[in-house]
Order: structure tokens, then sequence, then C-alpha cells
């Protein structure tokens, strides 16, 4: 073989240490990234049923306080888990 395709004993070591850094951290992001989505998703589950029984309470209610109930209720239950999945899709840009 020719000098050129021939690398160094340190080349190879220094290479298969810096693919070896790079699963690492690949390993370490993705198990961040998982955990992270799992919070979200369960933040998002409590906001959905926190609504949920919100409106259903309101259902006992009468006069303004039933209706206050029901579209506070809605507005948790549907909106809620937007706002943490948008809150959480900003995180992972870089923009908060």
């Amino acid at each position: 073989m020719s000098g050129l395709l021939v690398l160094p004993e340190i080349r190879i070591a220094e290479e298969t240490r810096r693919a070896q850094e790079v699963a690492i951290a690949e390993a370490r992001w993705s198990r961040v990234l998982r955990r992270r989505v799992v919070l979200v998703t369960l933040r998002c589950g409590a906001a959905y049923v926190a609504g949920a029984m919100l409106v259903g309470a309101s259902f006992g209610l009468t006069g303004d306080m039933a209706q206050v109930a029901l579209w506070a209720g809605l507005l948790l239950g549907n909106a809620g888990p937007l706002v943490f999945a948008y809150a959480f899709w900003m995180r992972e840009q870089g923009h908060w």
C-alpha cells in the first residue's frame, strides 16, 4: 500500500476515541430529549384532565359561576396542552 493510505496508530486511536465520544454524547442527548418529551406530555395531560374536571364540576353549579367554570375548563382543557407544547418547542429552538 502507498504511504498515503495508511494512517498512523495515534490517528486511528484519536478517531476511535472521537467516535466513542460522539456516540456517548448522542446517547445522552437522546435520553435528555426523551425525558423532556415525557415531562411535557405529563404536563399537557395534567392540564387537559384539570380542564375536564373543571368542566365536570361546572355542571353542579348554577348561575354565572357555572358559565365561568365551564368556559375556564374548556379553555384550560383545550388550550393548556397547546401552550405547553408551544413552550417546549420554543425552548428546543433556543428562543427561551
